[in-house]
């Protein structure tokens, strides 16, 4: 079978896809590669199950959506919160916070008006073929958007690919950014290529707060957790709570814990409004977790219009665990090409989202 996710053209396959209808997925007579049980309290949760490599997906609707577990051989490179299982945003006081990955609305230096029901709320759920889901949330009354995800996992290569997609639902304009928060877990190393015409002094920048506001510093950013080399930024997932970004035109971030590296491609416009800093990707890192944040350029959309930021992600076993900066960077070598083009132009489509 072709592999739907080697080249760009896999983002035009996720919104041609033949929807299976509604009566096959009330009486789960499910698409080959999709499975539905219980994950560690979540009754409804949707296993993406590849067929050639031991790779699987789980997507909890309940919460987000959000995608809580992507393994190879049964290692989830993802962060699980043992004290949110089970849980949605309805009945949790005092904060939310689950882990894995989740799409939302930026940019996150503009304190938009809160909103993680968009985000950490149910998401309706349904087959889109073969080892292939999408979901929704409501749209957001402050914000007036709601989101859409089209994943697909390859049978052969256990690739996934990941269409989010924004829309809006109001009666007036909006103008945001797509923001993937992914979280993995901690103690490893995060890792991406600069822009040699970086619009920073330094080419990455720091996040630092200014009273109330946050912003990124890019003239003399310091932390003894990141280390620049030969283009390459590493950064240690360990020690206080730091969060750098860069204007990386490569496309792509990695990240390696134990014998497992984890590879997010992503689409970059060179002409794109990156409201957040200037940052196309951004990297959090504490004790505990090492989060990758892949952001999309900020877009203005008239009612009914969406934009769409695709993804690929891959997992790649090692021989070895890596323990110091210069070994991660040699890992660069064992990173495949990007599906994306360098410079992708981002625009909105009049064409709404499909519920």
């Amino acid at each position: 079978m072709q592999n739907l996710v080697r080249n760009f053209l896999w983002a035009a396959v996720l919104f041609e896809a033949v929807l299976v209808s509604a009566r096959a997925a009330e009486t789960n007579d499910l698409p080959k590669g999709v499975e539905v049980r219980p994950y560690t309290g979540w009754a409804e949760s949707v296993f993406l199950n590849a067929a050639e490599r031991p790779v699987q997906a789980v997507v909890v609707p309940a919460i987000g959506g959000r995608i809580v577990h992507f393994s190879l051989d049964g290692q989830n490179i993802l962060f699980e919160n043992a004290a949110s299982q089970g849980k949605t945003l309805a009945e949790s006081k005092g904060g939310f916070w689950v882990g894995g990955y989740q799409c939302d609305a930026g940019p996150e230096i503009r304190g938009l008006e809160a909103h993680q029901g968009l985000f950490s709320g149910p998401h309706h759920w349904r087959p889109q073929g073969d080892f292939s889901i999408r979901t929704h949330s409501e749209m957001d009354r402050y914000l007036g958007v709601r989101i859409e995800k089209d994943l697909v996992l390859d049978p052969e290569s256990g690739d996934l690919g990941l269409t989010q997609r924004m829309v809006n639902d109001s009666a007036h304009t909006v103008s945001y950014c797509l923001w993937d928060r992914t979280l993995c877990k901690g103690g490893g190393f995060a890792f991406f290529p600069l822009n040699k015409k970086s619009r920073f002094k330094s080419g990455w920048s720091i996040r630092v707060k200014a009273g109330e506001q946050l912003m990124y510093e890019g003239n003399q950013p310091y932390s003894p957790k990141v280390e620049v080399a030969d283009g390459i930024l590493v950064a240690e997932a360990s020690g206080e709570d730091t969060k750098v970004g860069a204007d990386s035109d490569a496309g792509w971030v990695a990240y390696t814990r134990g014998k497992l590296l984890f590879v997010k491609y992503f689409p970059y416009t060179a002409a794109g409004n990156y409201s957040d800093g200037g940052n196309s990707v951004e990297v959090y890192f504490d004790q505990r977790v090492a989060e990758l944040e892949p952001i999309s350029p900020e877009m203005k959309l008239q009612p009914g219009q969406n934009f769409t930021f695709p993804e690929k992600w891959t997992l790649i076993a090692l021989d070895k665990e890596v323990a110091t900066p210069d070994e991660v960077r040699k890992l660069v070598k064992r990173i495949p090409p990007s599906p994306f083009k360098k410079e992708v132009k981002a625009k909105p489509e009049s064409k709404p989202g499909v519920k």
